[in-house]
């Protein structure tokens, strides 16, 4: 089963811009996640929050602070720390795998994704409260990444595979129900939109064959077919 949104925790330690935290509330209200705590962090202000919030002024609600970061990350089950530099002990896995990860765990398992300060990353101490470390790949020669785009990264690459899971659970449409599509769409090419086409033998076998191919769900099979049917009722001989 697939991660809960609401199990998965953003913990941000000694951010030094408030307009950071701003652009990291409204990335998470992008992709529907609302549990974030800033930790230690070292400047604040209301005013820069909300003004990188831009239309998730609301989200700033869901935005605690907290001096202690073991308390934080004691109610996660699994914590990766994203960091730019490798450290001697520590596994090390691209963001992509830590997603493969997280799919494979219980659906009620909390998640806690640690970002550091914009300048100096996350220290020792904080890494030591972590399972593994997420690098993002970048080219050597500057591999360090704005917090903001980091976060939306990570949260890109974990809601794009939750879509994905969403897609492969829905229902595919049968044979008997790929042949009643197959039927309609027959009819309106062969009797209104091709009538006089010498070649409508080699287009149905042509569709037939597409059809074939296609995994189309029951959703997408009702699309297909509204469209159809209207072309139907429209076009008039």
């Amino acid at each position: 089963m697939p991660m809960k949104k609401e199990n998965l925790k953003i913990i941000l330690c000694r951010i030094w811009s408030p307009g950071n935290v701003g652009s990291i509330l409204r990335t998470m209200k992008n992709f529907g996640f609302n549990d974030i705590v800033s930790v230690n962090q070292m400047n604040f202000s209301d005013e820069e929050i909300l003004t990188m919030c831009a239309g998730a002024k609301d989200h700033i609600r869901h935005l605690r602070y907290s001096e202690d970061l073991k308390s934080e990350v004691s109610d996660c089950n699994v914590v990766y720390a994203f960091t730019a530099r490798k450290r001697r002990f520590y596994k090390v896995i691209t963001p992509e795998e830590m997603v493969n990860e997280i799919s494979e765990l219980p659906e009620n398992t909390k998640v806690g994704l640690m970002f550091g300060n914009e300048t100096n990353g996350l220290i020792n101490e904080e890494t030591d409260l972590t399972d593994k470390l997420v690098v993002i790949p970048t080219e050597k020669e500057y591999s360090s990444l704005n917090i903001a785009g980091a976060v939306m990264l990570a949260l890109y690459e974990i809601s794009k595979r939750k879509q994905s899971e969403s897609e492969q659970n829905e229902e595919l449409i049968d044979v008997a129900g790929k042949e009643e599509l197959f039927s309609l769409i027959d009819k309106v090419i062969q009797n209104k939109l091709m009538e006089k086409s010498d070649n409508k033998l080699q287009i149905r076998e042509n569709v037939r064959h597409i059809f074939r191919r296609m995994k189309l769900n029951k959703k997408e099979a009702g699309f297909v077919r509204s469209i159809f049917e209207i072309i139907n009722r429209k076009i008039k001989l």
